[in-house]
């Protein structure tokens, strides 16, 4: 049976699933599911209040996909509805885990300064920026991931921007990145000490929208 893939912007409706899809990738070592859930949620949350753009890949209706991009280099806070939404989940995680919930904080400062570290290296500050790209496990070799970059690519480049950066790192597949054409433009090792919330290795990817 032949799978429908549609594409569509984001829905509230979606949260959830596209959570799930989240804690599956990169939320599943926490000290429980319910946990790891809520730390997704939190990261989904956060990349929808920076956002000004998102489109949603649903496989026979369900969500197995989203990429965000936001134009401003500044990251404003374009829905703060969602910043607070954000903050409300990060509540929860203290509470249930509070320990779990302290170093996930950690890590999320320790990566923005490195992130930030590394964009300013890069020749790419000041650009527009890929927020969030995530594909289901069960729809990758759909195309999908393609698909998702592109719109983002194209909503960028239709803005008027001539560049685009996005963060990756060693705990994803960045290599689908330099296969559409972005170009890595900044690397950190981290430590042996960091490697407790950090990834092995960070990246910041750029891409010629002029081209």
């Amino acid at each position: 049976m032949v799978s429908r893939v549609t594409y569509r912007p984001f829905e509230e409706e979606d949260f959830e699933e596209l959570a799930a899809i989240l804690q599956q990738t990169w939320h599943n070592e926490g000290p429980s599911p319910e946990y790891g859930f809520l730390e997704a949620c939190n990261d989904l949350s956060y990349s929808l209040s920076i956002s000004t753009f998102s489109q949603v890949a649903l496989v026979d209706d369900k969500p197995c996909g989203i990429v965000l991009a936001c134009p401003d280099p500044s990251r404003p806070r374009s829905n703060k509805r969602w910043f607070t939404i954000s903050k409300d989940y990060f509540r929860r995680m203290r509470e249930l885990e509070p320990e779990a919930a302290a170093a996930y904080w950690h890590g999320v400062q320790l990566t923005e300064s490195k992130n930030d570290s590394l964009l300013a290296k890069s020749g790419y500050a000041g650009s527009t920026e890929i927020t969030l790209l995530v594909v289901s496990s069960s729809a990758r070799g759909m195309g999908i991931g393609s698909v998702l970059v592109d719109a983002a690519t194209t909503y960028l480049t239709e803005l008027g921007a001539n560049r685009a950066f996005l963060y990756t790192d060693t705990d994803c597949t960045w290599q689908f990145y330099e296969h559409h054409g972005f170009k890595r433009a900044g690397t950190y090792r981290s430590t042996r000490d960091e490697r407790r919330l950090l990834p092995k290795e960070m990246y910041v990817y750029g891409l010629d929208l002029s081209a």
